[in-house]
């Protein structure tokens, strides 16, 4: 991931986006950008892959879709980052890069029918004037964010997601109806629950994550995969209306069946404690026999 690949996507969508807020600027040509489809705003919801195709896709992928039709607009905002594969150390210590892409949408789900990997597509009903807050902030927030230090918990693309559709509807709220798991359980019980065919890589990230882990407490800040925004706002209301509607799967396939591994790190833990009781009694045998 480069800069210059970055500025491809960022340049030509800010300066169209100028054209749709040219309204609030005083700029009058006719179009009328307060109307309810001028903007069309979706959550789009990759399902889980294995991680030999996409080491980071192992849980899903959520982004935005943002089209204006009047403008033939049709963009995918996604948190794209360096690939892991090869690179894990560098993941570890912090060395890996990642950012905020705008991607034609034909484009970008070219490579999930390629994968052979199913997305799935909600309209986000929202106001006009969010709809249009959202494409601003989504842009702001791209031009920010190039090549940002990778960091899965401040720039994950489930939590921005909700943070960024959040901000845009003020001051509309969006009203939740939590479900009972995010109040019992902690956000590592959450993360291994997604990643249970994984739990090595469950336990990496639980390791060198404790820090983040202890801050995520309330039920929002529980919301990390893409599976459970796309749960908790298929609850949810806004102004009494649902905040998501289905609209249709743009990549179709049959989800990917990853079996869990037999050796886990519980099998590992119970091992070193048979072979730390074997080394004890092994130890206590021999002195006791020294001793006569």
């Amino acid at each position: 991931m480069t800069t210059n690949r970055l500025l491809i996507f960022v340049l030509p969508v800010w300066l169209l986006v100028l054209s749709l807020t040219a309204l609030a600027q005083g700029f009058d040509d006719g179009i009328d950008r307060t109307a309810e489809d001028f903007v069309q705003v979706s959550l789009m919801v990759a399902d889980p892959t294995d991680q030999s195709q996409d080491y980071l896709g192992i849980t899903g992928h959520s982004f935005l879709r943002l089209q204006c039709p009047t403008f033939n607009l049709d963009y995918c905002f996604s948190y794209e980052s360096e690939a892991i594969k090869g690179r894990l150390w560098d993941c570890i210590t912090g060395k890996l890069r990642m950012g905020l892409f705008a991607i034609p949408t034909d484009e970008y789900i070219a490579d999930y029918r390629q994968w052979q990997r199913a997305v799935h597509e909600y309209r986000i009903n929202m106001p006009a004037s969010a709809e249009l807050r959202l494409w601003e902030l989504m842009d702001n927030h791209m031009l920010a964010e190039q090549e940002v230090q990778k960091n899965l918990f401040k720039y994950g693309c489930t939590s921005t997601l909700l943070r960024y559709v959040e901000c845009a509807l003020l001051p509309d709220t969006i009203a939740y109806v939590w479900p009972e798991k995010f109040y019992t359980k902690s956000a590592v019980e959450l993360t291994k629950e997604h990643m249970a065919n994984y739990p090595w890589t469950a336990l990496m990230i639980q390791v060198t994550s404790i820090r983040e882990y202890a801050l995520l407490t309330t039920p929002k800040q529980k919301v990390l995969f893409p599976a459970d925004l796309l749960e908790v706002w298929s609850m949810a209301t806004i102004n009494g209306e649902p905040l998501l509607s289905y609209i249709g799967d743009p990549v179709e396939a049959e989800p990917v069946v990853t079996p869990k591994p037999w050796f886990t790190p519980q099998l590992c833990g119970i091992l070193l404690l048979i072979l730390i009781a074997l080394g004890l009694a092994y130890a206590i045998g021999r002195k006791y026999n020294t001793s006569k």
